[in-house]
């Protein structure tokens, strides 16, 4: 058994190495685990690797008000602790040895501090380490074990699994706390030798009580040490008084080998187990959480923009199309209006009566510049960012109707935070997308139409085209009246008309509309860049979400790892 325990610090190490790589792959909450587990397994290594003669490290615990560091004073000689009867006063380890060389360069495996100015009151996360010729053996205070703060109880939960050898300290009014029987138990599972002391002590009866509750917990041969307190009567045995104690604790208590084994076995046990059951199993629940959540939010792809540019071009669609001859000349608007001729004429606004028998018409009329102006068009900033905003609350909304990915995003707020997209990114898309459309607008707003191109380079060709061709620049929605009022002129270009219904067919077909190109070509890259945006946002969500558990092949090799520790 000896033989198999030396052979176990090794794979121990291998294992709290992979356990450490886990922490930059695991949400806030597991860390805490994770840390407490591999304090846990740092004890375990320290223990396997003790040999006979390294000190025994005593470790007083105990509860508020026990006096433990009144004790600890009274058995250096001197004031080294403080101590305090009205509130929990050590915050933190306090340990008391004769020299350096009496207490393990690597015990409790944190960050060391020595106290000259005295009396040390410690703190957490530190071991505060004075020295005391008076002492030969190192003595450890320890916080409360049922104090009001959480941390005081962990500092005095890890120094007894690093322990050699424990000082229990308690009371009449507080020996049968229920925080003290874990421990108990614990002390003897691991084989830690350890003494009991009834402090305050005002009567024998309590002391007998005492060790009858000790014996129930496996303690039958506890060794029980009586202090009194300074006004009691009450006188305890010599055998069993301060002095008894001091001496006691200046022997090695003996532990058997059998015991020895027996204890760091259990230890072995109860680090895979632990790693098993409160980081393993938990984390495999959150990777399985995490993949479910991930293809919920890649379900959601992509959600459409929805935003549409025509209000900008639908000015300027109107006004080439008021320019454009064909929107004018197709072949049933012609035939329309050459059988409606009379009644035409008879129904036109005086404004263009004068122009057609006159000559004569307001300048607004005939200047291209004066319709047309486009209005003021929507805040696609707005609307792309509201839309976006919407995503980014569906996803949210997703995400923390999981309660493991709400708890995630509460206890990883920054990095929660960090993998949100400003709805700001949507706007500058509708910004930059607009703006280049409006560069576009700009350059064709004065532009004639390509119909109108083509039917002029026509026109021009034929007898009195020219003509025509001066009255379609000023006014081409005109240019069919014109071809009706003067029919008896130029009866061979109404012909030319009436044979052109199929080339203006023709010409409609294969010739679209500049505008509402552009139009659809500026939706849809809007479209296309605010889907890839939301794209993002889901992946940045999934990287997060990947970061809260680590992969499956990780958690695989790890408890493979532990698994070949729990069975050696």
């Amino acid at each position: 058994m000896a033989r198999r325990l030396d052979k176990l610090a090794v794979p121990l190490e291998r294992l709290d190495a992979a356990v450490l790589a886990l922490l930059g792959a695991v949400a806030p909450k597991f860390a805490v685990v994770i840390e407490r587990w591999r304090t846990d397994a740092a004890a375990l290594q320290f223990h396997l690797r003790q040999t006979a003669d390294w000190p025994t490290v005593t470790v007083v615990l105990g509860g508020t008000g026990t006096g433990k560091s009144t004790l600890v004073n009274r058995l250096v000689g001197t004031d080294v602790t403080a101590a305090s009867f009205r509130r929990t006063f050590t915050a933190g380890p306090v340990a008391i040895v004769g020299s350096g060389t009496d207490l393990p360069s690597n015990w409790l495996n944190v960050e060391r501090t020595a106290i000259t100015d005295l009396p040390a009151r410690g703190e957490a996360g530190k071991l505060a380490v004075v020295q005391s010729q008076s002492l030969g053996f190192p003595l450890v205070d320890t916080p409360d074990l049922d104090g009001d703060q959480p941390a005081h109880h962990a500092q005095a939960d890890r120094a007894f699994r690093w322990a050699g050898r424990l000082l229990f300290v308690v009371t009449p009014e507080k020996y049968q706390m229920t925080e003290l029987l874990p421990y108990y138990r614990l002390a003897r599972r691991y084989g830690t030798a350890a003494l009991f002391v009834m402090n305050k002590c005002e009567e024998n009866g309590v002391v007998e009580d005492f060790r009858r509750q000790l014996a129930d917990r496996e303690w039958a041969d506890a060794t029980v040490f009586v202090v009194p307190r300074d006004d009691a009567a009450y006188q305890s045995p010599t055998v069993a008084d301060l002095g008894a104690l001091r001496e006691a604790l200046n022997r090695p208590t003996p532990i058997a080998p059998a015991d020895r084994e027996s204890g760091l076995a259990n230890r072995v046990s109860d680090v895979a187990t632990r790693l098993a059951d409160q980081v393993i199993a938990p984390l495999r629940q959150a990777r399985r959480d995490v993949n479910q959540l991930t293809s919920t939010l890649r379900a959601m792809e992509t959600p459409a923009a929805g935003v549409d540019v025509n209000p900008i071009t639908l000015q300027l669609q109107r006004r080439l199309q008021q320019r454009s001859v064909l929107y004018l000349i197709g072949p049933q608007r012609v035939l329309d209006r050459v059988r409606q001729v009379p009644t035409l004429l008879a129904r036109l606004p005086r404004a263009t009566w004068d122009w057609v028998m006159r000559g004569q018409a307001p300048i607004d009329l005939i200047d291209p510049k004066s319709t047309g102006r486009p209005g003021e068009p929507p805040d696609f900033h707005a609307i792309l960012a509201d839309q976006f905003t919407v995503v980014r609350s569906r996803l949210d909304d997703a995400i923390r109707s999981q309660t493991a990915g709400g708890q995630w995003a509460t206890d990883d707020a920054p990095g929660y935070a960090r993998s949100m997209i400003d709805p700001a990114e949507s706007g500058k898309i509708a910004d930059e997308e607009i703006a280049d459309l409006k560069n576009w607008l700009e350059t064709r707003w004065n532009a004639t139409p390509r119909d109108t191109r083509i039917l002029h380079s026509m026109l021009k060709y034929l007898p009195g085209g020219k003509k025509l061709t001066q009255w379609s620049e000023a006014a081409p929605y005109l240019l069919t009246l014109v071809l009706i009022a003067h029919h008896a002129v130029f009866g061979h270009i109404d012909l030319m008309v009436l044979g052109g219904y199929s080339l203006a067919t023709w010409l409609t077909e294969r010739l679209s509309n500049e505008v509402s190109s552009r139009t659809r070509l500026a939706n849809r890259k809007i479209s296309q860049r605010f889907e890839q945006l939301a794209h993002r946002q889901i992946t940045q969500l999934c990287e997060w979400l990947d970061r809260q558990a680590p992969p499956t092949a990780q958690l695989d090799k790890l408890e493979e790892m532990n698994g070949e520790l729990a069975e050696k």
